[in-house]
């Protein structure tokens, strides 16, 4: 029987593949977080709170992570169905617009802390 301590080092090292895989493999993934690191730059000179640059680093992880689980039933589709179907088309549109709302989520709270810095001036 296996320790939570080595179970722990073998997800981690799982997690650790997934990542590199993500961001290998999809732009879209490296586009993101070039995007969150420029967001939370922006955030830092319009003097945003730890917590409000805390937040907005979390949405940016979630969309992330939204991302990998996007590309993993796309990966999935694909072995599935190689050839073009229905049933893949709308499988991996689904996983497009999970990506798109949390992607807006990020944006509309970057977009908000924005406007209330200016505002507030």
């Amino acid at each position: 029987m296996r320790t939570w301590i080595e179970h722990f080092g073998s997800a981690w090292q799982w997690s650790a593949s997934g990542v590199a895989i993500l961001f290998r493999s999809e732009v879209a993934a490296r586009m993101e977080l070039a995007a969150a690191i420029m967001g939370i730059a922006w955030l830092i000179v319009l003097r945003r709170s730890p917590a409000e640059i805390g937040v907005f680093g979390l949405l940016a992880m979630a969309a992330l992570a939204v991302e990998a689980l996007n590309t993993a039933i796309e990966t999935i589709v694909d072995e599935i169905s190689p050839q073009r179907s229905e049933f893949a088309r709308r499988a991996k549109d689904l996983g497009s617009a999970a990506v798109f709302f949390m992607l807006t989520t990020a944006g509309i709270y970057l977009i908000a802390l924005t406007a209330v810095s200016f505002v507030t001036r």
